[in-house]
């Protein structure tokens, strides 16, 4: 499947990533001394990404679904912009109140101005069950193993509990009650056979939810690893859990 305009797509990426303060991020990304965190080299790295990224969901995904991203930034600037400028997708983005959320509404601001398209809804609103209507892409990536949201997920997800790359603190119990929460609401409003992006290392945490929701989901082969954290990331399918015979 291709994109429904190419050139549009392209215009509306350009004007997005030009709008975004890059140096204002960099203390977002990195303690200490965070001075050319963003390089040429790492942002080169990041669109190429981001384009891979794009152009799996352009063969994945029809025009004029709709797609939840959950926790998305700066990183997945392509994936979301082929889906709403270049799919002419309903896209919403909900993410933390802070400055990357801050440059990604100025990105998607950016591109509409350049484009006159439908961008992105970006907003740091709790997710509402059914709010969007029926969505057929959840993207969740590096979301449950963010070392500030989850430290404690973080450290057990990675198996960096007691090492000395460990985040260390957090509370295990809670933080995977916030989690199960987060994913119950976030695939209760799937449809059937959507497509879910998330990370290896998240998959574990959605079994319980799936489950209590009699669905699984069916992973590829391949994965991509995103542009900033170098996660492995894949489009998996949702299916109904087969029945079990007797």
């Amino acid at each position: 499947m291709t994109t429904l305009d190419p050139q549009r797509f392209a215009e509306a990426l350009g004007a997005a990533e030009a709008a975004i303060d890059w140096t204002a991020l960099e203390p977002v990304y990195c303690d200490g001394d965070a001075q050319g965190f963003f390089s040429e080299e790492r942002l080169d790295a990041v669109r190429d990404a981001g384009l891979r990224f794009a152009s799996d969901l352009a063969e994945l995904l029809a025009p004029r679904g709709r797609s939840l991203y959950v926790g998305a930034g700066v990183a997945e600037l392509a994936p979301l912009l082929l889906e709403a400028v270049g799919l002419g997708r309903k896209v919403t983005v909900h993410g933390l109140a802070g400055a990357e959320l801050e440059q990604l509404e100025k990105a998607m601001q950016a591109a509409r101005e350049a484009t006159g398209s439908k961008v992105p809804r970006i907003t740091d609103a709790p997710i509402r069950p059914g709010e969007t209507g029926p969505v057929d892409h959840l993207w969740i990536v590096s979301v449950l193993t963010d070392p500030v949201a989850f430290p404690a997920l973080h450290d057990r997800l990675y198996g960096r509990q007691g090492g000395p790359e460990a985040v260390g603190g957090g509370h295990p119990a809670a933080e995977r009650r916030r989690a199960d929460k987060l994913l119950s609401t976030a695939l209760g409003g799937l449809v059937s056979d959507a497509v879910v992006t998330t990370t290896d290392e998240e998959l574990p945490l959605f079994e319980e939810p799936l489950a209590a929701l009699g669905q699984t989901l069916v992973s590829p082969q391949v994965a991509r690893l995103s542009g900033l954290v170098g996660d492995p990331v894949r489009h998996h399918r949702l299916r109904k859990t087969p029945a079990s015979g007797r």
